[in-house]
């Protein structure tokens, strides 16, 4: 299944990129940007599906720390997206709690690699 959505920019705002229509993205570019914004998105902040999402709350910004269930979440996240295949490699680092990550993504267009 194609995945095709409408282009955010940067802050991951919808915008008018020519100042008065909404771009459609397909493909990788669409592939990628719904990764982005599966990772970024905490469990239970859609509210269709409250299991969507990456549990940043109960993994990472916690007193007590659980970096192995914050990659696995981040893992389940970035597959359910539709036209993922297999996640090649997933680095996360951690510099002055800022949580980051690198992934190596086979997806139905190519690799791709997707930053935070």
């Amino acid at each position: 299944m194609a995945t095709s959505t409408l282009q955010a920019n940067e802050n991951n705002d919808l915008f008018l990129p020519d100042g008065r229509n909404l771009t459609i993205l397909t493909g990788a570019a669409a592939c990628e940007q719904d990764i982005k914004h599966k990772t970024l998105m905490r469990t239970t902040e859609d509210i269709y599906n409250v299991a969507n999402g990456v549990d940043w709350l109960g993994t990472v910004f916690t007193p007590q720390q659980n970096y192995g269930a914050a990659r696995q979440s981040l893992a389940n996240a970035i597959v359910s997206c539709p036209d993922v295949v297999s996640i090649n490699s997933l680095t996360i680092t951690i510099e002055e709690n800022d949580f980051n990550f690198v992934a190596e993504i086979m997806t139905i267009y190519g690799p791709l690699t997707v930053r935070k």
